[in-house]
C-alpha cells in the first residue's frame, strides 16, 4: 500500500467536480444481462469483477486485470449491529469508498485494515486508485445483494479532472437519504469529527408556522420553576433562543439508537431564562434552522431537576433571571 500522503483537506467528502464524460451505451450479452460499455466498448471493470469473487468459492479474489478507478467518495460512520470476537476500545468507525471505472460507480466497504490510509489522508477523493484484492460480504437487510469490500490497494495521484456522471451499478446506492453500507445507522458522520451536521438527514430552513393563541396556554419559565415537580402535564412555553450550542454526538458501538444527537439551547422569556435539552431525531429536523432569536413555542417537553454540577453559561442578559434548578 502506497500514496501521496497530506493533510487532512475540509469540504465534503464527496468530489465536488462535474465534468462532461464520453457517451456510454449498452450492450446485450448471452443469458439476457444487460452491461454498460463505454465510447470505446470496454465493459465496466466494477462488473468483471463483482462476477469474478461472487463466482469464487472463497469469497475474495485478486482481480485478474488491475485497472485505475476515480475515488468519488470517502464517507465515515460507526459500525454497530454487527457480530464481534471482542468489544473494541474504543468506537469502530468503518468508511465507505464510492469508486468510478469511467463506466460505472460502485459503493464499496473499506476494510478496516485500511483506514489509516483515510486518517492519514492518502485516500481521500479525487485520486487515482488500483484494487487488488476484493470480497464479498453479505447485507441483504440493506442492499439486497452481496457488498464489495476493498481488502488491498495501492493509491495514486490526485486526478485532474473527476466525472460525478457514471451511473451507480447497484441503484439502491442512490437512496435518500444515502444509508451505511454496513450497520444500523441511518446516516454519515463528517470525515474529520463528530460536530458538524453531515448528509442529506439534516434538514434545512424549516419556515416558520402561524399560530392560533387563542386555545393556548401558556406558562412562564419562572411559574414553571415553582410548579413543575408537582404538575404532571406542562402547558406551553413561550421562549426566545439566546444561545445555541455545538452538537454532541455520543454514538457507541453498543448502542442502538438511531440517531444519537444532543444539543443545548438557552432560551427566555421575561421572567427569566433556562437550558433546553434537544435529543435524538429532533436534531437532524431542528438544528440547522435553529438560531440565535427565533422565537420558540414548546410543546410536548418533559422537565427534570437540573444536573448540580451542570456548568452553567455566562447571561446573555445580567437583568434576566437565571433558572438553574430545573432543565
Amino acid at each position: 500500500m502506497s500514496g501521496e500522503s497530506g493533510q487532512p483537506q475540509a469540504g465534503p467528502s464527496r468530489a465536488g467536480v462535474d465534468m462532461l464524460h464520453p457517451e456510454r451505451n449498452q450492450t446485450r450479452v448471452p443469458g439476457g444481462v444487460i452491461r454498460r460499455v463505454d465510447a470505446l466498448g470496454r465493459q465496466s471493470w466494477i462488473q468483471k469483477v463483482l462476477e469474478q469473487v461472487i463466482d469464487s468459492p472463497r469469497q475474495w479474489v485478486t482481480p485478474s486485470e488491475v485497472v485505475p478507478v476515480a475515488v468519488l467518495a470517502v464517507q465515515r460512520y460507526l459500525l454497530e449491529d454487527e457480530p464481534r470476537d471482542v468489544e473494541p476500545k474504543l468506537p469502530l468507525y468503518c468508511f465507505d469508498v464510492t469508486i468510478s471505472d469511467g463506466v460505472y460507480q460502485e459503493k464499496c466497504y473499506l476494510d478496516p485494515s485500511l483506514n489509516s490510509l483515510v486518517y492519514k489522508n492518502i485516500l481521500k477523493v479525487g485520486i487515482e486508485m488500483r484494487i487488488s484484492r476484493v470480497s464479498c460480504i453479505y447485507n441483504e437487510k440493506r442492499v439486497g445483494q452481496g457488498i464489495l469490500c476493498i481488502d488491498n490497494i495501492l493509491c495514486g495521484e490526485l486526478l485532474e479532472s473527476v466525472s460525478l456522471e457514471t451511473p451507480f451499478r447497484n441503484s439502491a446506492h442512490q437512496e435518500v437519504p444515502e444509508r451505511p453500507l454496513r450497520g444500523g445507522k441511518s446516516h454519515y458522520l463528517p470525515l474529520w469529527n463528530n460536530e458538524d451536521p453531515y448528509g442529506d438527514i439534516w434538514l434545512n430552513n424549516k419556515q416558520p408556522e402561524e399560530h392560533n393563541f387563542n386555545n393556548t396556554k401558556i406558562i412562564s419559565l419562572s411559574h414553571l420553576e415553582m410548579t413543575w415537580s408537582n404538575r404532571k402535564s406542562f402547558p406551553a412555553l413561550l421562549v426566545r433562543i439566546l444561545h445555541k450550542s455545538k452538537l454532541r454526538y455520543y454514538g457507541k458501538p453498543n448502542k442502538k439508537m438511531i440517531e444519537p444527537y444532543q444539543t443545548s439551547l438557552e432560551v427566555a422569556d421575561s421572567s427569566g431564562t433556562v437550558s433546553v435539552i434537544m435529543w435524538n431525531t429532533l436534531c437532524p429536523e431542528w438544528y440547522k434552522s435553529l438560531h440565535v432569536g427565533l422565537v420558540l413555542l414548546l410543546q410536548d417537553y418533559s422537565v427534570k431537576k437540573s444536573y448540580p454540577f451542570r456548568m452553567q453559561p455566562l447571561p446573555v442578559d445580567p437583568q434576566i433571571k437565571l433558572i438553574s434548578t430545573m432543565g
